[in-house]
């Protein structure tokens, strides 16, 4: 595989975020394999573990204990993400562990999540990517909508095609209020929609929006339509078994197109592969999955679609 230069880049780099509601999806094995192959490919990748409270993401790339973790940075022993970086022996592969045995990490204050956000940023990297936590915690929520690509992992069982919706559903409305928020008036009306039994039977944001267009709001409608427009969820099914398994996140797409108002794409399935779970369950490093494995490559397909989108 032929690698492009690694030359010297002073632009953000682009952050590639990895969610999908509640755990089991297979997430955190997307999020490293995708960061492998952005390496391999010669891009300067910085993965990180953005599970608060519950980070295992280095035993992933057999990392036992890693001697800096994002605490470090929140308590303020280092001043930049640069600096607790850790090398994961993969060249162009560098890991940002999380605090796994820190619990005020789980729920860091606004502004230390305001100062992870920025410096993000200014990583010295080509591409950054996030592997989100489970749930739907406003954290969870408000990293995976500050990324560039924002990525939804869904297996084919139903109750994970329910919570990628949900997770998918509350990132909308998250993305809204934060809008509204200095809006008192529209606010509320945000917040009374995201009940489902609201009393004002809003059931939808499209007929949030059009509720917006008969209010005093309504000049404010264009803007919203577009900032959600913006969202461009991008969907990954995983430990797919067959060809009608491949088609759990267009179950999403088209429930998140038709009610949410956003615009979606698939990246591709990824194949079912009992060597991945024994190798997590045994804590050997993924990066050392057999390249044969057909789930590998379809991995590998799928940076290669995302690749192409910044070429």
């Amino acid at each position: 595989m032929k690698e492009k230069p690694n030359t010297e880049s002073k632009s953000s780099p682009k952050i590639l975020a990895v969610g999908g509601g509640k755990g089991g999806a297979g997430k955190s094995v997307i999020s490293t394999i995708m960061a492998f192959w952005l390496a391999k490919m010669g891009n300067r990748t910085v993965l990180i573990d953005l599970d608060l409270g519950g980070a295992n993401l280095h035993t992933l790339l057999g990392i036992k204990s890693p001697s800096k973790t994002l605490n470090d940075f929140i308590t303020r022993k280092f001043e930049s993400l640069e600096d607790i970086c850790i090398d994961t022996g993969e060249k162009n592969l560098r890991l940002l562990a999380g605090a796994s045995d820190v619990l005020s990490m789980a729920n860091p204050h606004f502004s230390q999540k305001v100062k992870l956000i920025s410096h993000l940023t200014r990583l010295d990297a080509d591409y950054v990517v996030l592997d989100l936590g489970a749930g739907t915690s406003f954290n969870v929520l408000d990293f995976f909508l500050i990324a560039d690509k924002k990525i939804v992992v869904v297996t084919p069982e139903p109750t994970s095609i329910q919570n990628a919706y949900i997770f998918v559903r509350n990132a909308v409305y998250r993305k809204l209020s934060r809008l509204s928020g200095k809006n008192p008036s529209l606010q509320t009306l945000v917040k009374i929609a995201m009940d489902p039994k609201n009393v004002l039977k809003i059931r939808t944001i499209k007929e949030l929006f059009q509720f917006i267009e008969t209010s005093d709001e309504k000049n404010i409608i264009e803007v919203l339509r577009n900032e959600i427009g913006e969202i461009r969820l991008q969907m990954i099914n995983n430990m797919v078994k067959n060809e009608k398994e491949e088609n759990a996140g267009r179950i999403v797409q088209i429930v998140a197109e038709k009610y949410l108002t956003i615009p979606s794409s698939n990246l591709g399935s990824v194949s079912y592969d009992k060597h991945i779970s024994k190798m997590v369950s045994d804590m050997v490093p993924l990066i050392k999955l057999d390249q044969s494995s057909k789930a590998f490559g379809n991995v590998y397909e799928i940076v290669s679609k995302l690749s192409r989108d910044y070429s």
